[in-house]
């Protein structure tokens, strides 16, 4: 990819959108873009990176399981998002997994000339600091939402949150999203379509 291009995609990522073009043919020198097929991995739990991690294409499903060896959904991340950014910048190993949900790209950028040349930029240190902050209010969410909610609530909760994203999925995938059976999420999300709470369209389930 020229660097032109590549110097297009960056402009559109928050974290370097005020950069001007010589900041940006400065940044391309140390990013790359990395093709993922659906079901790839683009790190396990332990791994480590000394690279940045930025989606530009397709959802990624960060989760990690409980001491009973359920799956725990952290979030579904789409472009243009940063990914695992405090294990990252701490340089400590991924505590999650994450897993392409359908074809996708991700740039990655050289970590340590990424914090010698651009982390100290107060506009960029804010952006990252902002990522991290969201971070932590999605994994509270959603350790909350795992340990308290019922079946009902979570589906709920996924087809709010999801619609669009959902239509990709076959509901034993979203089920295993979830950590449920696939007998259980068609047994609730059927309830929910009967309260009236979730409707059947063209391109799958969708919330009322």
């Amino acid at each position: 990819m020229s660097q032109n291009r590549l110097a297009s995609i960056l402009k559109e990522i928050y974290l370097f959108s005020f950069m001007d073009e010589k900041e940006l043919e400065r940044l391309t020198k140390i990013c790359s873009i990395h093709d993922y097929e659906k079901n790839a991995y683009l790190f396990m739990k332990g791994d480590t990176s000394d690279h940045l991690l930025i989606l530009i294409e397709g959802v990624v499903s960060v989760f990690k399981h409980d001491n009973k060896g359920n799956e725990i959904i952290i979030g579904l991340f789409r472009p243009y998002s940063m990914l695992a950014e405090p294990a990252i910048l701490k340089g400590i190993p991924f505590p999650s997994t994450a897993v392409f949900k359908s074809k996708g790209a991700v740039i990655k950028v050289k970590l340590d000339t990424f914090k010698e040349e651009f982390l100290r930029d107060p506009h960029i240190s804010y952006e990252v600091i902002q990522s991290l902050l969201g971070k932590i209010q999605l994994l509270q969410h959603n350790i909350h939402l795992n340990i308290a909610s019922s079946a009902k609530e979570k589906i709920l909760h996924f087809y709010q949150q999801n619609g669009s994203f959902s239509s990709e999925l076959k509901n034993y995938e979203i089920a295993s999203l979830l950590g449920m059976t696939a007998e259980t999420f068609s047994r609730n999300l059927k309830q929910l379509h009967s309260e009236g709470k979730v409707k059947k369209t063209a391109s799958g389930y969708q919330p009322v």
